[in-house]
């Protein structure tokens, strides 16, 4: 924490108004308490940006998490969600705007996934033929 308010300070203080954006900055972590670092970022990068992913079936399973944070000259393709795993990306382009981690991201329940397994053996079980 004694780093973070001189680097901020030294941030602030060299802003240009019109040009220069800065952005919190990490690769690779698992909390957000390490993505804290602000970057100043190129002429010519527009957004700050936080790509969270996870994977997990409901609070049973949990296969982790990883959050990047960056500049960029485009916002990158859209979240992503395929119920078991999801990459959530959100784009904002203030100073420092992408303080808050972009949440885990939804996960499927336990009894929706014992759910469609049910269905799907009994379709199974149910299919002429076998």
């Amino acid at each position: 924490m004694k780093v973070f308010l001189p680097v901020l300070l030294a941030a602030l203080l060299g802003v240009e108004r019109a040009h220069s954006l800065v952005c919190f900055s990490c690769k690779n972590q698992k909390s957000n308490f390490n993505c804290l670092a602000p970057t100043m970022c190129s002429s010519s990068d527009n957004y700050c940006v936080t790509v969270s992913a996870s994977a997990g079936i409901g609070n049973m399973v949990d296969l982790g998490r990883t959050l990047n944070k960056f500049c960029s000259p485009i916002c990158p393709g859209p979240s992503i969600n395929l119920e078991v795993v999801s990459v959530s990306t959100h784009c904002c382009q203030s100073f420092l705007c992408n303080i808050s981690a972009a949440g885990g991201g939804p996960r499927v329940s336990a009894t929706v996934l014992g759910g469609g397994l049910l269905l799907s053996l009994l379709a199974a079980l149910l299919r002429p033929g076998l």
